[in-house]
C-alpha cells in the first residue's frame, strides 16, 4: 500500500496497578478487531507515568480508526480481566498521507483526545509513499469495479443527509413533477377494465410511467418489490412436477426458527427484503421447523386474530405491543402494533423520500416485541416456542436482535440455548442515527454502547455484527467483498472479524417458484429445456411485436430491467448504444435489437426515450415497470444485460438462465456466483463476465455474446443447456441455511457483557 501513514497512541490513565497491560483496541487489525488481548500495546515507565505510548503502526492513508483503551489486569488480580473506558460511543481518528500523527488522550474522557502530525521521512512514507506489509487474512477479495467507483458509491450514501442515509433513493426520490402525474393516472389506470394481451402489449411501445399499474414508486425501493410471487398451491404444483434430493439433512429440525423482519410480502414490501423474507416463512416450515415471521403491523391486514400484549421499555418509557397472528402454510406470522409504526405514507419515508424521524424507535420496538414473542405468545393452540429459538435477524431494521439477546436476555439467563443469525442483505445501508445517548434510549450497559457507537452516531448494523452468533451474507463472492474497504462502507472490520472467528458465510438468495417457463401463465408460449428452441423463437416473436420492434427471428435481441441508476451501470450501457445500433459490416453490430424497462434518474430516462427515437423498430425504451412484461423479456430476449457496479445478490440473472437467456453481467457480488462466465468454455458456461465496467470492456464482451449468437449458434444453444439446467430455487439454497443453522448451534453463543 502506497501513500500510507503513521499512527502513535498515547493516553494519560493513572489508575492501573503493577503488573497491568494497557492496549489500543479497536475495529482494524492493528487494534486487534476489539479483542482486549490482541489490539496495540501502550508502555509506561517510571520517568513517563501516567502517560502510556504505543510504538508508531503504519496504516494506509484515510482509514477511519475506531478506538478505545482497555486495561488487561495480571491474571492473579481479583478484578475483571479487562478494564474499559466507560463512555459512549468510541474514539475516532482518520489516518493521513505521508503524517505521522500522535493521538493523546486522557482515560475514560473522550472529548479531551489531542493529535498531533508530523511529516514523515521520505523513506517511511513521506512523499513517496510508506511501503506495507498486505493485511492479514488474504481470503476477503475486491470487488471487481475500480475502487473509484466503489469509493463513489460509498460516498454517495455517506454523504446524504441523515435522514435518507438508511435506505435506497433512486426511485424513491424521482421528480416530484412526474412523481404526480404518475400518481395520479395510475389511480385512473387502476379503475381501466383488463385489457387482451396484444392490446396491452402494444401499449407498452410509448408508455409513459403514468401507464403501468403499478404502486407510486416513491413508496418503494427496488422495482423487485413490484414483482409477482406464486401463492402456496402454486409452489406445491410446481414442486409436484420436479424431484429435487435434498443434499444435507438437518440435525435439529425440533429448533423453531424466528424469522424478525421489517417486510414481508404479500403484507409489505419496498424490495428484496420482502421476497426474501416470505421465502423463508414458507421454506423453514416447509423443512419441518415450528416457524415465526415478525413483522410490524403497518396497517389493516385481512385474517389477523389479536393474541396478546407485552411491554418494553425505551428510552426509559413503558410501551404497550400488541400481536396479531395469522397460521398460513406452515407459518405464524406475527405482526406487531404500536401507535407509532402505522403511517399515512410508505413503511420507512414520507412522500418527499425523507425517512420517518421515529424509525430509530420503531424498530427498537420491533427487535423488543420479537424477543419477547417466543416466550409469550400461545399460538394455534400449542406452547409458547420457548427458550431454544433459532433467531433469524435481517438487516439493520432487526439490528437489536443480536445486541438485546447479548446485553438484555442471556446476562438474565434467558435465551441460554437460543442462537441469532444475522442476514446482511445490504451493507450499504445500516441504521445510523446521531446524536443518541445510547445507554439511555436503548437501556443498555456502556460496552454494548460502545458496540453499537460508530463515530457520533449509532449504527444497528455495526451492533448487529459485533454481537450476532453468525453473518450471512447474501451470496459468497459478496461476503468477501464487504470484508475490503471497496466494499464495506466502513464496516469491514467487523465483518472480517467475524470471518476470522469462522462465523461469517454467505448464501445465494433462491428465485421464486413462479420463474419457471414451464408452468409460466405470463408468456405466450411455455416450454422446457426440451423444446427450448421452439418456446422461445415463439417468444421472441411476440415480444417483438408487442413493444414495437421488428420482428426480426435473426436479430440478436438483449434485454434489461432494472433501477435507472448509475449503480446499475445505465451510464455505460447508454454510452455503448448507437455503437450497438450501427451496422459496420462486421456481421454483429447492426444486427441487434435493445429492450431497457426501468425507472429512476430522469437523465437516463430521457436517454431511453432519445435512443428509442433515433433507432426506430430497433431499440424499446421501456420508462416504467411492468411485471408481466419482464417474464415476457426472460422468454422472449437472447440475451440478458446487468452490468451493475454493485450487486449483493441479484436476482434478475437466475430468472434470465432459467428461461434460456443468458446473462452478461459485470463480475460482482453475487453475479460472480450465480453466472459461469465463457471463459470456462461453452460446454460449461452460462454466460458472459465484463471484468471490469466501462466503455471499451463492455463492448467487448457484448459483441462476444452477440457474435456468439449470431455465427456459433452451436455453441450458444450449449451454453442455453447449461443454464436452464442450473438450480436457483430456494430448497436448493435451504440446505445451505440448514448447513449454517446446524454449525451456529453447535458453537458456544457470543457472551459480550
Amino acid at each position: 500500500v502506497l501513500g500510507g501513514g503513521q499512527v502513535v497512541f498515547q493516553v494519560d490513565c493513572a489508575i492501573t496497578k503493577p503488573g497491568d497491560e494497557l492496549f489500543a483496541t479497536g475495529g482494524h487489525d492493528v487494534l486487534g478487531q476489539w479483542a482486549p488481548d490482541k489490539g496495540l500495546k501502550l508502555d509506561t515507565t517510571k520517568e513517563t507515568f501516567p502517560t502510556w505510548s504505543s510504538q508508531p503502526v503504519s496504516v494506509p492513508a484515510d482509514v477511519r480508526l475506531e478506538y478505545k483503551f482497555v486495561i488487561k489486569s495480571a491474571k492473579t488480580d481479583p478484578r475483571p480481566f479487562a478494564t474499559w473506558e466507560a463512555f459512549e460511543g468510541n474514539r475516532d481518528l482518520v489516518s493521513k498521507a505521508g503524517l505521522k500523527q500522535t493521538a493523546r488522550s486522557i482515560w475514560g474522557k473522550k472529548v479531551d483526545t489531542r493529535v498531533s502530525s508530523e511529516a514523515l521521512p521520505e523513506a517511511l512514507g513521506g512523499q513517496n509513499g510508506t511501503k506495507q506489509a498486505p493485511a492479514k487474512g488474504g481470503l476477503a477479495a475486491q470487488p471487481r469495479i475500480s475502487m473509484a467507483d466503489a469509493l463513489k458509491l460509498a460516498d454517495q450514501i455517506e454523504q446524504r443527509e441523515p435522514r435518507r442515509k438508511n435506505f435506497s433513493q433512486s426511485l424513491i426520490t424521482l421528480d416530484v413533477e412526474d412523481a404526480g402525474a404518475a400518481s395520479q393516472a395510475l389511480s385512473a389506470a387502476a379503475e381501466m377494465p383488463a385489457q387482451e394481451p396484444e392490446q396491452a402489449g402494444q401499449e407498452c411501445a410509448g408508455a409513459t410511467p403514468a401507464m403501468r399499474k403499478t404502486m407510486p414508486l416513491k413508496h418503494i425501493t427496488s422495482l423487485s418489490a413490484l414483482s409477482e410471487m406464486a401463492d402456496i398451491m402454486e409452489k406445491e404444483e410446481a414442486r409436484a412436477t420436479t424431484q429435487r434430493v435434498a443434499t444435507y439433512e438437518s440435525q435439529n429440525l425440533d429448533v423453531p426458527v424466528v424469522i424478525v423482519t421489517s417486510e414481508i410480502a404479500p403484507y409489505s414490501k419496498t424490495g428484496g427484503l420482502g421476497l426474501v423474507a416470505a421465502s423463508y416463512s414458507y421454506e423453514f416450515a416447509r423443512k419441518g421447523h415450528r416457524t415465526m415471521a415478525i413483522s410490524p403491523k403497518y396497517k389493516h391486514y385481512d385474517g389477523l386474530t389479536y393474541v396478546a400484549e407485552a411491554k418494553v421499555m425505551v428510552a426509559d418509557r413503558e410501551e404497550v405491543v400488541k400481536y396479531w397472528h395469522k397460521h398460513e402454510g406452515g407459518c405464524d406470522y406475527v405482526f406487531v402494533e404500536h401507535p407509532s409504526i402505522e403511517k399515512d405514507g410508505g413503511l420507512y419515508n414520507s412522500d418527499d423520500g425523507r425517512e420517518y424521524p421515529d424509525n430509530l424507535f420503531r424498530f427498537t420496538l420491533l427487535s423488543l416485541a420479537a424477543l419477547e414473542a417466543p416466550l409469550i405468545l400461545k399460538l394455534n393452540g400449542k406452547e409458547v416456542y420457548g427458550q431454544k429459538c433459532l433467531f433469524l435477524a435481517n438487516d439493520w431494521q432487526a439490528g437489536l436482535v443480536p445486541l438485546y439477546l447479548c446485553y438484555k436476555y442471556r446476562p438474565n439467563n434467558c435465551y441460554v440455548e437460543s442462537r441469532v443469525i444475522y442476514v446482511v442483505h445490504n451493507l450499504g445501508y445500516q441504521g445510523q442515527y446521531p446524536h443518541i445517548k445510547a445507554c439511555h434510549f436503548f437501556g443498555i450497559p456502556e460496552l454494548a454502547a460502545a458496540d453499537i457507537g460508530l463515530g457520533d452516531s449509532v449504527n444497528l448494523c455495526k451492533g448487529a455484527l459485533v454481537c450476532a452468533d453468525r453473518v450471512i451474507t447474501v451470496s459468497p463472492n459478496y461476503t468477501k467483498e464487504v470484508q475490503t474497504a471497496a466494499g464495506g462502507f466502513r464496516l469491514e472490520s467487523f465483518v472480517k472479524a467475524k470471518g476470522d472467528a469462522l462465523r461469517l458465510g454467505g448464501i445465494l438468495n433462491g428465485i421464486d417458484d413462479c420463474w419457471n417457463p414451464e408452468i409460466d401463465k405470463n408468456i405466450e408460449k411455455r416450454y422446457s429445456i426440451e423444446n427450448f428452441e421452439t418456446g422461445k423463437r415463439f417468444n421472441k416473436a411476440a415480444l417483438q411485436k408487442a413493444v414495437g420492434l421488428q420482428v426480426d427471428e435473426r436479430a440478436v435481441l438483449v434485454g434489461f430491467v432494472g433501477r435507472l441508476t448509475w449503480q446499475k451501470g445505465v451510464d455505460v450501457m447508454v454510452s455503448i448504444l448507437d455503437w450497438l445500433m450501427k451496422d459496420e459490416g462486421n456481421g454483429v453490430t447492426g444486427h441487434v435489437q435493445l429492450i431497457m424497462m426501468g425507472n429512476g434518474e430522469k437523465q437516463y430516462a430521457d436517454a431511453l426515450r432519445g435512443a428509442e427515437g433515433r433507432h426506430p423498430g430497433r431499440v424499446c425504451g421501456y420508462v416504467g415497470f411492468d411485471p408481466k412484461v419482464e417474464h415476457h423479456m426472460m422468454a422472449g430476449c437472447d440475451l440478458f444485460l446487468m452490468p451493475s457496479r454493485y450487486e449483493p445478490c441479484g436476482l434478475p440473472q437466475m430468472y434470465s438462465q432459467r428461461y434460456g437467456t443468458l446473462p452478461i453481467v459485470t463480475a460482482t457480488g453475487g453475479l460472480v456466483d450465480s453466472v459461469k462466465d465463457v471463459a470456462l468454455g461453452c460446454d460449461k458456461a452460462t454466460g458472459f463476465h465484463i471484468s471490469v465496467l466501462e466503455e471499451g470492456k463492455m463492448k467487448e464482451v457484448i459483441y462476444r455474446a452477440c457474435a456468439l449468437c449470431l455465427q456459433a449458434p452451436a455453441d450458444f444453444k450449449k451454453m442455453i443447456v447449461n443454464a436452464m439446467s442450473e438450480d436457483f430455487y430456494w430448497p436448493q439454497a435451504m440446505d445451505e441455511y440448514e448447513k449454517s443453522i446446524d454449525q451456529t448451534l453447535s458453537d458456544p453463543a457470543i457472551h459480550r457483557s
